[in-house]
């Protein structure tokens, strides 16, 4: 269970991510903590997403299956959403030496607080 401080009601977190348990768990600890969390599955679905509604913030899977997150990245900097790339790989995120990064496996406090910075 997260503690202390929650999100504001209608702060809505765009999670990409392909695998299920990943996906469920991000869903929990990001809604204890009060953001509305969208869950989607691929690149396309991401995009869809985007296209559909605005977030305040998102959550990239680095590698969905073998293709990268980078045209959902790419359209987030365009609509100025911040995001923050996962991945249980090395940090190495080509081309975006400057964005936020967090390791897999998650612990809650460090995701809920990158989330947090992300949102402001």
């Amino acid at each position: 269970m997260t503690q202390g401080k929650t999100a504001p009601i209608g702060h809505k977190i765009l999670v990409v991510e392909d695998e299920v348990l990943i996906c469920l768990m991000l869903e929990a600890i990001l809604s204890d903590a009060g953001y509305d969390v969208v869950l989607v599955n691929s690149v396309r679905e991401a995009l869809d997403a985007l296209d559909e509604g605005a977030f305040v913030a998102a959550i990239l899977d680095l590698n969905l299956k073998g293709e990268k997150v980078y045209p959902v990245a790419e359209k987030l900097i365009v609509a100025g959403t911040p995001f923050i790339f996962s991945t249980g790989g090395g940090r190495e995120v080509d081309g975006y030496p400057d964005r936020p990064w967090i390791g897999k496996p998650f612990h809650e406090p460090e995701l809920v607080a990158a989330v947090a910075k992300l949102v402001g």
